[in-house]
């Protein structure tokens, strides 16, 4: 044997080792990457770290690392700040530059970063490195292979369909350019897709470049769930849901797939099926933002009770996330356990930075106050909420109901006046501010509104009953006490007709229609005893009240009154 054979033996042993590795270690990558497009962000974070120890000089692991990051908050923007994952992102590329300074994507990743802030000048700043890291009549020097060249220029052309930045004339160059340099590669016409779909809004060009990526990997899921959510855009729901359906059957375990199911079957009122989907999601997806993405699926479909679990099974590993307080606040309020959604939301609100509480969270704050009938403390919430969307001018009158609650009625009737005056009134608004000027015993005003009221709701019993009440606050008396005009008359006679087809509902309505009118009737005969028609028609009203409740104090008073009149009728 010749002295060289081990050593020779040993090198080729050694080689097929490090071929094996790196073989395994891009199949990792693979893999790592399809997590990231299955939305399963912390299994591929692991991978990543799992692969840039084992190769820490290996650019390309870094950059799709930070990408990953990067996405996470795409998929979750409710709940997932961007500057913090812009930040991690930021430091994972600077990393991969310093580890592998002639791998040009972490140069592409610290420019999509820029676009995404709207630096666009920044963005196409380090784009320019990037250029001058490929090859180029310029750069002769610089080897790289055509698909390497093809992969990077379509990263860049990504970070403008990302950062929703329409300049497709750059977008489009980067990716003409991958397509001369490598034909086979489907992410080009992904990212083409996703322009045309997101940034021009053409579907048909958009689907027809999802149709060659898939092509092109035919077992991919990616292509076909962007097509779907095409469809859906376009409202054709049937056809949405198919694609969905076949991309669970071409890949059971991506998870972005059962998200849409269970998106586009709740749209459908298909909730049980919804639901069923989004736990797939989330036991595929395995993170806090997926549980908390279904979490706001699980409100929209006004399951509060569902909702309130998935919350607490978020806090048993993350406290930190303020958003979990506001929703179990909401959650709690719809469930009408509103000392608990109390404690919530004073908790995300005091946690809470200025700019991330909302028009909503102070409505729910007020509203959550005024259930528990602290109504001088909500006034001051819900008009918070309305100063930060005035488009909810509902809010204005909620905050005048709680005046009016604590008989804080100037309060009350500026607060109605307001929203009337902006031109924002609705009937109902007219109805209160005519019983806070009632209250305010400025009887005038308060006719006014009642009767704008019923003008617009002719049906609304209590309404014509509180302008009844107004009206005879305004009768004028003699110097024995009685009524001389009637101004309420025809309201009152009005009342009586409306109420016919349900007497026992507006038993009430009709006693008191039928005592104002019998002491009126009464009232012009006691002034002049000639008015036998009067006597009759006060006795006939003073009748049917005794008949509507014999055992009323009022009733029992006017007995007497209705002895004298028989005899006066005789």
């Amino acid at each position: 044997m010749s002295k060289f054979t081990k050593p020779v033996g040993a090198v080729v042993g050694l080689l097929a080792f490090f071929t094996f590795l790196a073989t395994t270690n891009a199949q990792e990558l693979k893999d790592a990457i399809r997590l990231t497009k299955s939305e399963q962000f912390s299994p591929a974070a692991s991978m990543y770290k799992k692969l840039i120890a084992q190769n820490p000089g290996n650019g390309d692991l870094y950059y799709y690392y930070g990408l990953s990051t990067m996405k996470k908050y795409y998929s979750d923007t409710m709940n997932v700040v961007f500057d913090e994952k812009a930040d991690s992102a930021k430091a994972i590329f600077e990393l991969g530059i310093k580890q592998d300074p002639t791998n040009p994507l972490n140069l592409v990743g610290l420019g999509a970063l820029r676009l995404i802030k709207q630096d666009i000048a920044g963005g196409k700043a380090e784009f320019a490195k990037v250029e001058a890291l490929l090859p180029s009549k310029a750069n002769k020097q610089i080897k790289m292979a055509p698909d390497r060249q093809a992969k990077t220029l379509v990263h860049m052309a990504e970070a403008y369909a990302l950062a929703g930045i329409k300049d497709t004339a750059a977008a489009f160059s980067y990716l003409r350019r991958a397509e001369k340099l490598d034909k086979t590669n489907p992410q080009i016409y992904i990212v083409r897709g996703d322009i045309y779909f997101y940034l021009l809004n053409d579907g048909s060009k958009a689907i027809s470049s999802y149709n060659m990526a898939q092509a092109l990997d035919p077992l991919s899921p990616e292509a076909k769930l962007k097509t779907g959510q095409l469809w859906l855009r376009a409202r054709q729901y049937t056809t949405a849901l198919n694609y969905y359906q076949e991309v669970v059957k071409m890949d059971s375990t991506f998870a972005p797939a059962y998200r849409e199911l269970g998106s586009l079957l709740a749209r459908a009122g298909r909730q049980e099926e919804a639901k069923k989907n989004f736990y797939k999601f989330l036991e595929l997806s395995r993170n806090t933002a997926a549980r908390k993405q279904y979490v706001n699926t699980l409100i929209e479909l006004k399951d509060y009770k569902d909702a309130i679990q998935q919350l607490y099974e978020i806090l048993k590993v993350d406290d930190s996330d303020n958003d979990v307080n506001r929703a179990l606040a909401y959650s709690y309020f719809e469930t009408q356990k509103y000392d608990s959604g109390l404690v919530y939301i004073k908790r995300f609100i005091q946690n809470a930075k200025p700019e991330k509480v909302r028009s909503l969270d102070y409505a729910y704050y007020g509203r959550t106050l005024a259930k528990l009938k602290q109504d001088s403390l909500a006034t001051e919430q819900l008009m918070k909420a309305y100063d930060l969307d005035t488009t909810k001018s509902e809010l204005v009158s909620e905050a005048a109901l709680c005046y009016t609650r604590v008989k804080n009625y100037d309060k009350a009737k500026q607060h109605y006046e307001l929203k009337i005056a902006r031109k924002k009134g609705v009937p109902m608004d007219y109805y209160n501010l005519g019983k806070v000027y009632y209250s305010l015993q400025d009887y005038v005003n308060a006719d006014t509104n009642l009767a704008i009221f019923n003008v617009m709701q002719p049906d609304y019993i209590p309404g014509f009953a509180w302008r009844a009440r107004t009206k005879s606050n305004l009768d004028l008396k003699d110097p024995k006490g009685f009524n001389t005009t009637g101004y309420a008359v025809p309201v009152y006679e009005g009342l009586i007709e409306k109420t016919q087809s349900d007497t026992v509902k507006y038993m009430k309505e009709r006693f008191e229609s039928f005592d104002y009118l019998a002491f009126y009737h009464y009232s012009q005969f006691s002034r002049d005893q000639k008015l036998k028609d009067e006597a009759e028609k006060a006795l006939g009203f003073y009748l049917r009240m005794s008949a509507v409740n014999p055992n009323d104090e009022k009733v029992v008073i006017v007995k007497p009154v209705i002895e004298m009149l028989k005899q006066k009728i005789k």
